[in-house]
Parts: C-alpha cells; sequence; structure tokens
C-alpha cells in the first residue's frame, strides 16, 4: 500500500515512520514531507493508499492537501489537537490520531484498515460486471425503518459523519449506512463519487462550471468536484 506521510515536524515523520514500517510492513512509504505544497505534489503523482496528514503545517493546514486526494485514499490525521476532530471526521477521515502518538492506537488504527481492505476486495469480488445485479430502487435504512426511493429520482447523496444524506427531488432522508456503502450499492453507469462528500446521479446534472470545478444539478443544487475527479468526470458528461 503506498503511504504517505505529511508532518512538519521532523522527528514525527521519522518516528511515525519507522513504526508503520514495524507494525503494518505491507505499507511502502513512498514520501515524508513537511508542507502542503510537497503533499499535494506527490498526491497528484501517486496513487497513494494511505496517508497520515498533520493538521497544522509550515505553510499551512493539512485540510488543504484533501482538495487533490482522491476518496479512495485513507486519510489517517495525526494530530496534537483535539479541536479538529470533528472537522476531520466531516471530511472523510479514516481516524484521527493524537500526538504523541499512542503504539497500541496506531495498531489498532492499522488493524481497521486491514479489515476495511478485506471487506472493500470482498464488495469488489460480489460487484464485478459477473455478478452485477442492478436494481430499479434501493431500501434507505434509517433509525425508525426502511423508505424504498427509486434510484433514477435520487439526486445526490451527502456523506454526513457516519451517516448520509439522500436527496431526491421532493424529500431528503438520512440513511445510517456510510457513502461508501452507497457506492457500493448503486448502479456506475448512472452514479459517480465526484467528491469525498458527494455521489451524484450524473444524469440529473444541468451543467458543470469547469473554473470553480462545480457541478449544476436540475434543481439549481452546486456539487463540489475535487481536483483528481475533474478529468473523469467530464468524460463522463460526454457519454450521457
Amino acid at each position: 500500500m503506498k503511504t504517505l506521510i505529511v508532518d512538519d515536524v521532523k522527528l514525527s515523520r521519522d518516528g511515525l515512520g519507522s513504526l508503520i514500517r514495524t507494525y503494518m510492513p505491507e505499507a511502502d512509504i513512498v514520501g515524508s514531507v513537511p508542507t502542503v505544497h510537497e503533499a499535494r505534489k506527490l498526491v497528484r503523482t501517486e496513487a497513494i493508499d494511505l496517508l497520515f496528514l498533520d493538521i497544522q503545517l509550515q505553510d499551512g493546514i493539512g485540510f488543504d492537501v484533501l482538495e487533490d486526494v482522491p476518496f479512495e485514499t485513507k486519510v489517517i490525521f495525526i494530530t496534537a489537537y483535539e479541536k479538529y476532530a470533528i472537522d476531520a471526521i466531516r471530511k472523510g477521515a479514516f481516524d484521527y490520531l493524537l500526538k504523541p502518538v499512542n503504539v497500541e492506537e496506531l495498531k489498532n488504527c492499522i488493524n481497521r484498515i486491514r479489515e476495511s481492505n478485506a471487506i472493500e476486495n470482498q464488495k469488489k469480488d460480489e460487484l464485478s460486471p459477473e455478478n452485477m445485479v442492478f436494481q430499479d430502487r434501493i431500501g434507505i435504512a434509517s433509525m425508525d425503518g426502511i423508505d424504498y426511493v427509486e434510484t433514477q429520482d435520487i439526486f445526490y447523496l451527502k456523506a454526513d459523519g457516519k451517516y448520509t444524506e439522500v436527496r431526491t427531488a421532493d424529500s431528503t432522508l438520512i440513511s445510517s449506512k456510510n457513502l461508501k456503502m452507497f457506492e457500493y450499492i448503486l448502479p456506475e453507469q448512472l452514479f459517480m463519487r465526484v467528491h469525498h462528500s458527494y455521489i451524484v446521479n450524473l444524469s440529473k446534472a444541468r451543467r458543470f462550471n469547469k473554473e470553480d470545478a462545480m457541478l449544476v444539478l436540475k434543481d439549481g443544487t452546486n456539487i463540489p468536484v475535487s481536483k483528481s475527479r475533474k478529468d473523469l468526470l467530464m468524460k463522463r458528461l460526454v457519454y450521457i
């Protein structure tokens, strides 16, 4: 797994790198950098699987790096500040570790990464073309029941921590499933994850503004598009 460490303190980078090599030998550390600029440069050129990211950096904050991070990348924030935890979770953090890094907490995080990878690989196998079964509607499970929605009626889905907001023309449903689960369920011919926090129904697109990387839907909703997904989105919109 290609791994990138971003921290403005060399001692912290070296220490974390040593722990990762010890407890996660399958991780290939392709970079260990102190700045937002260097991190974004590496993210654009390498297919990073794991990103260990400090928040307070020399030339900005770690959140700035996420603009170029593909949603497939697992982001683990490592910081001395608890106050950023909620923002990190909202931005799709896989985990949040406080400095100084506790070895047991890091090992627990690594175990969760492995478990998540195993589940994802299993899902990919189950959703291979020969096993794929598309449905015209899906059940949106909430705390108090299940609502059934026609997939063609969905405009977009938005991540909200552990939950997902499912938006149709006339309703907003809150699902207890996370956005990743919907990515597996929804037909990829129609839906695309364009951002860490959004999956959109491409048939509902009205316009894509290249300058500000914003997808405008038919109901007027503006959906931000990650730089890492911009080119693919433009190609897919041509063939709708």
